[in-house]
């Protein structure tokens, strides 16, 4: 099934890009151990699998303290009627499958101040409030995994997905020119997401498991799906500005109190 597909797609690229970035950095810091990142713009390569395009901005306010925005857009791609379903069980739930859809447009935002350990800020914890809302209108589709929600009708969609998720990273660095740095940020940590829905259908008929069919002209659902957990592991992959640490130390003096004598 393609989403079973997209999975295992994102998480050999996962691997083979986290495996990529540990060597490129082992290299660059035997070369030039004292790279910082600074400002910088990534992005999160797994999601194009959705498709799906987030580019986040991080910018920092201190030498420990930054904060990052992040914008994303998922295309609709479906071409045909049919919703293939994805898994069973936990994953067979249709809420847990929106990204999968590939008929649903969605837009994405989040942000997540970060706290960097170490004089190189090569370790980060940070948490990261997000919200991201699917929809599409008025799409002949079908659906049935044989658990749950099955349909086949004219139906548009509402879905919002407000979360937070807290994660320890590492920057992963090497020198591209003399002020700018690849870095790749790896991550992992939990999550929270919290999901409410509307669903219409109109001329809705599908057949039951017993192989009765259900016909119903006009329905409106809503729903939510209440608070519960999940992992969190990725990485993203961008473009930072370069620092020192003579650098950190001029703001550091710029930004502590003055005293006079």
């Amino acid at each position: 099934m393609k989403g079973s597909r997209i999975q295992i797609a994102k998480l050999l690229t996962q691997i083979l890009v986290v495996a990529l970035a540990i060597n490129l950095s082992a290299f660059a810091q035997e070369q030039e151990p004292k790279l910082i990142i600074g400002n910088g713009i990534y992005i999160l390569p797994t999601q194009l699998f959705a498709p799906e395009v987030i580019l986040t901005y991080e910018r920092f306010s201190s030498p420990k303290m930054s904060f990052s925005y992040s914008l994303g857009y998922k295309i609709s791609t479906g071409k045909g009627n049919s919703i293939e379903p994805f898994g069973s069980g936990l994953f067979a739930v249709y809420e847990n499958q929106y990204i999968f859809n590939e008929y649903s447009n969605a837009i994405y935002s989040s942000f997540a101040p970060s706290f960097h350990l170490g004089k190189h800020r090569k370790y980060y914890l940070q948490s990261e409030l997000f919200y991201r809302f699917y929809w599409f209108d008025d799409k002949k589709l079908t659906f049935n995994n044989g658990e749950n929600k099955p349909f086949n009708s004219i139906r548009s969609e509402r879905a919002h997905v407000l979360g937070l998720k807290i994660i320890i990273g590492k920057n992963h660095v090497f020198r591209i020119s003399t002020n700018n740095l690849l870095n790749f940020k790896v991550y992992g940590g939990i999550g929270l997401r919290y999901k409410f829905y509307k669903y219409e259908n109109i001329d809705n008929e599908f057949e039951n498991i017993n192989g009765t069919i259900t016909s119903i002209p006009f329905e409106v659902e809503r729903g939510k799906v209440p608070l519960f957990p999940t992992i969190q592991l990725g990485f993203k992959v961008g473009i930072s500005r370069t620092t020192t640490n003579s650098g950190l130390a001029k703001r550091r003096l710029l930004a502590s109190p003055k005293r006079f004598s």
